[in-house]
């Protein structure tokens, strides 16, 4: 990082702009602006104070492509603030806490500066964070769009007062992010054995035995792990085969290993799977793989790291089917065996019941609170007219480097075919490197579908056979509870995030016993049960429910 982090309280004094009652809200702005979607937004050049953690491809924001564009555009000058990601958080935190902070704060939501919904939604209530509802409503000519295109986004970022205290960064065309809850099956090993992919719970037993039996990787030797995964929520191969039983699982947005998910949203209503007769069917049919050696019991505790050795390490892969968001998280996707290649997707299958199903994780690209403005901030409607440019096409288009150098439009002519099927819209010339300095990739946005809209490249394209995988998965979705943007009111906080971490962990390890037989899952799935409600699950549920209306 170039440029140094100092608190410049000559430079960052604003006079605070608060309107009547508790919260600050966006209000008329000193300097003229433009009509909304006009550029540029201001008729002089206005100058704002911002907070940025510098990541990815951002070399010098002084210098840096994208932003150059965005002042050009724009005819607004931010003179950031700038730290790296690791210390964004405390030293965003020693800011606030200082009251000596900038206009805007930028790359703020959990993947950068790791404020939660929580956190914002906290600053918004006391006053540090403005309400953005009447200024979107005024001059966001971009982000009207997003919220039309998107209807999910706007309720996704609004607190549970009815107030917009951040703005989204949305990558709709993350398209694998969303069904990232994937088993990949050994295509190779079916072909060599004749087999067709499994599409229900028999068909996968039958498999599974013949992944152990019978020699698929040829070596003479009884080495092969049918099934695997890791203790890992993208890795969890039980929580996988739950939902050929009933919905389950997805990734945890908290990062904690030990919580998995449970809730879910069933015709639009709260859904706990974990206490139903159809998780206990799984748990039966998952213990059964786990007596017949047909999971390897590391699944349970290995990382996936772990795993990479047993596909890759050896003179054969040992590895009938993973669990995994991508085969980059279990294999080396750089090795010249390139072994990663034989495995595919395997479709969901259907349980004795006929359900099949699929964590929907659409919040998962949907990151709140990626910027703010703040109650020191003079000119409000100039920092959302230029923040609203983050949400164009035009924006969108420069993120993926510089035209002409990075990417190119596509001639009607060339007859390019996109990742979707469709006619290209764009094509990639040269691989954006961070030495190139060309993208901010930090801060709010809407990638819209462009990533999509790109031409094939010639022979293989990983991005394209993870868009191609997802789809098989596209019929069997189910919303997961949308904890990554779901806000709690500021008095049930503590207390649910308590019961949350004691449930799920009691949930996991419960499981864990179900399945290796340390518990009976015949004889004690009832005190399982009322353990729960002992712990406080209706509670848990109740809170959740009071967030699933009061974000409507």
């Amino acid at each position: 990082m170039r440029t140094a982090f100092l608190i410049l309280p000559a430079l960052l004094a604003c006079a605070a702009f608060v309107s009547a009652g508790g919260a600050k809200e966006g209000g008329t702005a000193a300097a003229a602006v433009t009509a909304p979607g006009e550029l540029p937004v201001v008729k002089e050049k206005v100058t704002l104070t911002g907070f940025i953690p510098s990541v990815g491809f951002i070399e010098d924001l002084r210098t840096n492509a994208s932003a150059q564009w965005l002042e050009r555009a724009t005819g607004v000058h931010i003179e950031w603030l700038e730290t790296t990601k690791a210390d964004a958080k405390n030293k965003l935190g020693v800011l606030l806490a200082s009251g000596d902070y900038p206009d805007i704060l930028s790359g703020t939501g959990a993947n950068g500066a790791g404020l939660s919904t929580q956190d914002i939604y906290r600053y918004g209530t006391q006053g540090v964070f403005l309400a953005l509802n009447d200024l979107v409503d005024a001059y966001g000519y971009h982000l009207k769009e997003l919220f039309r295109k998107e209807p999910v986004v706007r309720p996704a970022i609004t607190s549970p007062n009815g107030r917009i205290y951040g703005l989204p960064a949305v990558f709709t065309d993350d398209y694998h992010m969303t069904l990232r809850q994937k088993l990949w099956i050994n295509k190779a090993w079916l072909d060599g054995l004749g087999l067709k992919m499994p599409t229900n719970t028999d068909e996968f037993y039958a498999v599974a035995r013949a992944f152990k039996e019978k020699d698929p990787n040829g070596n003479g030797l009884k080495d092969e792990i049918p099934l695997t995964g890791a203790k890992r929520s993208q890795e969890d191969l039980a929580l996988w085969i739950m939902n050929a039983f009933v919905a389950a699982g997805g990734p945890d947005d908290s990062g904690d290993a030990l919580l998995n998910n449970y809730e879910f949203l069933v015709n639009d209503k709260l859904f706990f799977d974990a206490d139903k007769p159809e998780f206990r069917d799984g748990l039966r049919y998952i213990a059964r793989l786990y007596r017949e050696g047909l999971i390897d019991v590391a699944a349970l505790t290995q990382d996936k790291e772990q795993i990479k050795p047993l596909v890759d390490g050896g003179a054969v892969n040992r590895i009938g089917a993973v669990a995994s968001h991508h085969p980059g998280n279990f294999a080396n996707t750089a090795d010249p065996k390139e072994r990663y290649k034989e495995f595919v997707a395997q479709i969901p299958i259907k349980g004795p019941r006929g359900n099949r199903s699929t964590a929907w994780i659409i919040d998962q690209v949907i990151q709140p609170g990626q910027l703010e403005i703040t109650d020191k901030c003079r000119q409000p409607a100039v920092a959302m007219r230029w923040a609203d440019n983050f949400f164009s096409v035009e924006f969108g288009l420069r993120e993926k480097g510089v035209e002409g150098r990075h990417w190119a439009k596509v001639d009607a002519g060339e007859n390019l075919i996109s990742f979707s099927g469709q006619p290209a819209l764009y094509k990639y010339l040269k691989v954006l490197t961070k030495e190139d300095n060309a993208q901010i990739n930090l801060g709010p946005g809407w990638t819209r579908n462009l990533k999509n809209e790109f031409a094939k490249g010639a022979g293989y394209s990983y991005e394209e056979m993870l868009y191609n995988q997802t789809t098989f998965y596209e019929p069997f979705k189910v919303r997961r509870f949308p904890y990554a943007t779901a806000s709690l009111k500021e008095a049930s906080m503590t207390e649910f995030n308590d019961l949350r971490r004691t449930i799920h962990t009691f949930i996991a390890e419960s499981t864990d016993r179900f399945l290796i037989g340390d518990k009976d899952i015949e004889t004690q799935w009832d005190a399982y049960v009322a353990q729960l409600k002992q712990i406080g699950l209706d509670r848990y549920l109740s809170i959740l429910q009071e967030t699933l209306t009061s974000s409507r």
